[in-house]
């Protein structure tokens, strides 16, 4: 360990930079970095000069955002990156060759790249060239921030985070299918910028059709067009819906059965809507989930949003599919009217032996559980 204090604030600057490009950079995790002037200078003291995040679809890079930021000699300089720098060509040049060029002094990395085509190598470059590098520094804070990215290159499949409303007496739901309102408005603003952290949102036939959600992040400044999943068995759309009308090309995605008839696959093709086909679960006969995960996580999607109904939740939870589960409880009551759902139950009585409760909060007037999958 070669890192000190000031590594370390610098380092955790570059983490919080690195949430500017969360929700828009995949398949590419959201880096960030930081360019420090020369330490051993005497003619002025060490600051900032540069910073930079990962952008939309990875392109361009932390590393060349924040070199391109400076508009002065980078000669002995110090960069703080919270990923590996890549070595390979994609859809930008290798982050390494600029450094290199660039003559810095040191690079200070958080964690290795997990990406086969990386995985050290960029490390390695960098030190073949003179580079003093560092490795580890608030190792676990960018792995917990880039998780998903992790999951997905070492397990294909995306960092999944269920999130749901509950009332004060734990129902998500009337009985007769009524729509309630759970939250409140600053609540909701509160979830959207949820929303806006992640790359994908999903939710089942039920959800859509009760609901007919836009799924989309109505805040101002923000992301507003995260990529949206809808499972429907027979890949069915009503052309009147939300997601049919506000879809915008490749955005839409919807999961259907292999055994759907080909002509119907075209037809969601025709009018702009990606078609992802899975296997069907032999037991329940509806959609198989991890099956459904996997190919989300092919399409490049790291981190996911599940907003489900009782059903979906309930197949979620069973199969223990979520990584992240997320409760908002609020004031409000159904008593006699309410739908149980013993699995919410559990998960609040901490009687689920595969999640356990990581924190809870209060967000306006609603209590906020976080649930974390005990690995």
């Amino acid at each position: 360990m070669n890192y000190n204090s000031t590594d370390i604030r610098y380092m955790r600057y570059a983490l919080q930079i690195a949430k500017i490009g969360q929700g828009e950079t995949w398949p590419n995790p959201a880096v960030g970095c930081v360019i420090v002037s020369n330490f051993d200078s005497k003619k002025e003291k060490p600051a900032i000069i540069g910073t930079g995040y990962t952008n939309k679809g990875g392109v361009p890079h932390a590393e060349i955002m924040a070199m391109n930021s400076v508009n002065k000699n980078l000669d002995g300089a110090t960069m703080y990156v919270t990923l590996e720098p890549c070595c390979h060509i994609g859809k930008s040049k290798p982050c390494t060759q600029a450094i290199i060029k660039n003559n810095l002094k040191r690079v200070v990395i958080a964690m290795v790249d997990p990406n086969p085509l990386v995985a050290g190598k960029g490390i390695q470059e960098l030190r073949k060239n003179g580079i003093e590098v560092i490795v580890g520094c608030c190792e676990g804070e960018a792995e917990e921030q880039n998780y998903g990215f992790i999951q997905r290159i070492t397990h294909n499949m995306p960092r999944i985070t269920a999130k749901l409303a509950v009332t004060e007496d734990n129902f998500i739901c009337r009985k007769d299918d009524k729509r309630i309102k759970i939250t409140n408005e600053s609540v909701d603003k509160y979830v959207h910028l949820m929303r806006a952290r992640h790359d994908g949102i999903l939710i089942g036939n039920g959800t859509y059709k009760k609901d007919n959600p836009q799924l989309t992040v109505r805040l101002d400044g923000y992301n507003t067009s995260l990529h949206q999943f809808l499972l429907s068995s027979n890949g069915e759309i009503k052309a009147d819906s939300n997601l049919f009308i506000e879809r915008r090309n490749n955005d839409l995605t919807i999961i259907t059965s292999d055994e759907t008839k080909q002509s119907t696959l075209e037809g969601l093709e025709a009018n702009g809507i990606r078609v992802l086909s899975v296997k069907k679960d032999l037991k329940s006969g509806q959609l198989d989930l991890h099956n459904t995960f996997e190919n989300i996580a092919k399409i490049g999607i790291n981190n996911l949003l599940v907003e489900p109904g009782v059903i979906l939740f309930g197949s979620l939870i069973e199969s223990s599919l979520p990584d992240d589960i997320i409760i908002f409880k609020s004031h409000e009551r159904l008593k006699g009217f309410g739908l149980k759902v013993p699995q919410i139950n559990q998960l609040l009585e901490d009687k689920n032996s595969k999640y356990q409760k990581n924190y809870e909060k209060i967000i306006f007037d609603t209590t906020m559980f976080h649930y974390k999958k005990i690995k």
